[in-house]
């Protein structure tokens, strides 16, 4: 089935029937112009995330930060809300020679993938402060940031969700490494094709690396 998820200004259209909030199902039910910038895949179903055509505020719409917790919204409702709503990272870029660390997590989105160190930004954290943190304890290395590199947006091409993540230049204090045994697999120094073949979804971090290098 296909449904419309509109949203304008952090307010989205729903349709009431028999007591839950839906999206609208067809075209013919939406009574406004309107565009769609993309589509997401859940359990089976196709949400088409739209951008309307309006002359005004739809102030009569629902807030998004309210679908989540509504129980008459029905399930396809707040998943498709939940995955729009921004989700912050913070990764280490640590360099030595030609070869950039990275960790294979044991779980968690790269679960058995090489990845950067790094992780969420925490409820009331920094990303500064959750770089240093999950470098910690992914290396099992104390660590400081050289500097800031940039931060860069891109939607999961599994989870649908809009990934936001900010990007550290980031010093270990050794190389001993420690990780924590049930969250890393393995850490190791990769030839920088080859670490950036494993996250190329990050389409600017090459641009980073060499500001990291110079």
């Amino acid at each position: 089935m296909d449904h419309y998820y509109l949203e304008r200004d952090g307010q989205v259209f729903l349709i009431s029937e028999g007591g839950r909030l839906r999206f609208p199902t067809a075209r013919s039910e939406i009574p406004y112009e309107f565009e769609i910038v993309h589509t997401m895949n859940l359990r089976g179903e196709r949400v088409h995330f739209c951008k309307p055509h309006l002359d005004r505020h739809p102030e009569d719409w629902w807030h998004k930060e309210q679908i989540p917790g509504l129980d008459e919204a029905l399930p396809i409702v707040r998943l498709a809300v939940s995955a729009t709503l921004p989700r912050l990272t913070a990764k280490a870029i640590i360099l030595k020679e030609n070869k950039l660390l990275m960790v294979k997590p044991k779980r968690g989105y790269n679960a058995g993938q090489w990845a950067l160190p790094g992780g969420f930004v925490g409820y009331g954290e920094t990303p500064e402060e959750a770089a240093l943190r999950e470098t910690t304890e992914e290396t099992g290395v104390p660590c400081r940031i050289v500097r800031f590199l940039g931060t860069e947006s891109h939607l999961g091409r599994t989870t649908n969700y809009h990934w936001h993540t900010f990007f550290y230049e980031v010093q270990l204090e050794h190389e001993r490494f420690r990780p924590a045994p049930d969250e890393i697999e393995s850490v190791a120094w990769i030839e920088i094709d080859q670490a950036l073949s494993f996250v190329s979804f990050y389409e600017g971090l090459r641009e980073k690396l060499r500001a990291a290098i110079r």
